[in-house]
């Protein structure tokens, strides 16, 4: 009986709508969930508003199904505004996959392939948010919601792994560097089947072991392989700024048994975001890229909406931007962080992840400035003179080559106003060597 009905979902349904799509070039099926909010809106207003986007990949068929990862997610989508999509995938089947999954075979290959043209299909017929892409997964699924961000880092905004498998097997390490800044929060249960267990606690060294600046892991106690998206859901809402509806049911009953600083700060319901910049030194207080604040959970303003999609951000086109000479030996593919630059007297600077970097380049910004400003100042940031955000950090897309001002303007609580910018150069694909390009 469970192998025909699989595992349940406890989670109540939404009110918005859910229906499965076919993608028109893959000829492959997603189901597609878009929130109350969304679905009693009109087009056009619709289009006043981001609506992030979760990626959600479903676990050993029949056990779990794109259905079954959909309808999880229904009560959260309502609350924070996702829309969610759930591909059906062929690698992960009790009769016909192989499990557990140890290389890239071509059934694997062809589900990855086809996520990313049914993203492409959402992104076209909804009003979904490209620039916050969570990747998220339950058991089995997790060796895509892994090989996706690892390989596609562009394309996701970070990566929430619940009760899921993991194998180093089908992910490049030379591709670390363009995803060592995106927020990962690693879920695994006291009750879990064994090889969840153990994969999760491979995922977490592998993490660790190549520099990720923003991981948090937790198990939590009294439960077993669970649906759990309402975590998930609270970790995405705080990267991409969204604010809940209704007070979130995170962790009714539950309690952190282990976990790194920053992960149990997260499932305390107590943290503020904070990304470490490339010339922070590693910290012993609370948590690589997380930062507990004691305090009532504060996300900080919303940014206004509507915002200018990533893409339409013109590049700087004054002369003494245009007259700059492109480097004869370009940067390593590899979009490196930018140099450490030297600690200005001014009490406010920005850290981003990589200053020089390939089209498109996913640059992750913060504030630098005392701690007690997190939660008291005010923060404007702009690119090119347009407004990307607000808060002490944030992350976005620039689709364009060219040259751009980062800037940012701190309101203290007395009302001063400090002000910090750093340059931008985003290179074209072609101004790589060959040698360099990666696959």
């Amino acid at each position: 009986m469970a192998l025909l009905t699989g595992c349940a979902v406890p989670q109540p349904r939404g009110a918005g709508r859910l229906e499965r799509i076919v993608e028109p070039t893959k000829g492959r099926a997603y189901w597609r969930y878009l929130p109350q909010g969304y679905a009693s809106l009109d087009e056009t207003s619709r289009q006043t508003r981001r609506w992030p986007l979760v990626m959600t990949f479903h676990g050993m068929k029949p056990y779990d199904t794109a259905h079954a990862q959909a309808r999880e997610w229904e009560q959260e989508a309502d609350r924070y505004g996702f829309i969610v999509c759930a591909p059906e995938l062929r690698a992960f089947d009790f009769f016909f996959g192989e499990f557990p999954l140890r290389r890239l075979n071509s059934t694997f290959e062809a589900d990855a392939d086809a996520v990313l043209a049914i993203m492409d299909h959402v992104f076209q017929t909804t009003r979904a948010d490209p620039a916050n892409v969570l990747s998220t997964s339950w058991s089995s699924g997790g060796y895509m919601a892994h090989y996706v961000l690892n390989r596609h880092p562009a394309r996701f905004t970070c990566l929430a792994v619940r009760q899921s498998n993991f194998t180093s097997a089908v992910l490049d390490p030379g591709l670390v560097a363009r995803s060592r800044y995106h927020p990962i929060l690693i879920l695994s249960t006291r009750n879990d089947f064994a090889i969840c267990k153990e994969e999760s606690r491979q995922a977490i060294q592998w993490y660790e072991s190549h520099g990720y600046k923003n991981l948090a892991w937790v198990y939590l106690n009294k439960l077993g392989h669970e649906r759990t998206p309402d975590v998930a859901a609270d970790f995405f809402a705080h990267v991409c700024g969204a604010e809940p509806n209704r007070t979130p049911d995170v962790l009714v009953g539950r309690q952190a048994i282990e976990g790194n600083a920053s992960g149990i700060a997260l499932l305390a319901g107590n943290f503020t975001r904070v990304e470490r910049s490339p010339e922070s030194p590693p910290s012993s207080s609370p948590a690589r890229g997380f930062v507990s604040s004691g305090a009532t959970p504060v996300r900080g303003p919303t940014p206004p909406r509507p915002l200018p999609p990533t893409d339409v951000i013109a590049p700087e086109t004054t002369p003494a931007a245009a007259a700059a000479p492109v480097r004869e030996a370009p940067a390593p593919r590899s979009n490196p962080p930018a140099a450490p630059a030297p600690r200005r007297a001014a009490p406010v600077g920005i850290s981003v992840s990589s200053a020089v970097g390939f089209a498109p380049l996913r640059l992750v910004f913060s504030a630098d400035c005392p701690a007690d400003w997190h939660r008291t100042a005010d923060f404007l940031w702009t690119l090119n003179n347009q407004q990307i955000g607000h808060g002490v950090n944030g992350q976005r897309t620039i689709n364009q080559p060219g040259d751009y001002t980062l800037e940012l303007l701190v309101v203290t609580q007395s009302g001063a106003e400090y002000r910090a910018s750093r340059p931008i150069r985003v290179l074209r694909d072609t101004e790589a060597p060959a040698a360099n390009a990666n696959p």
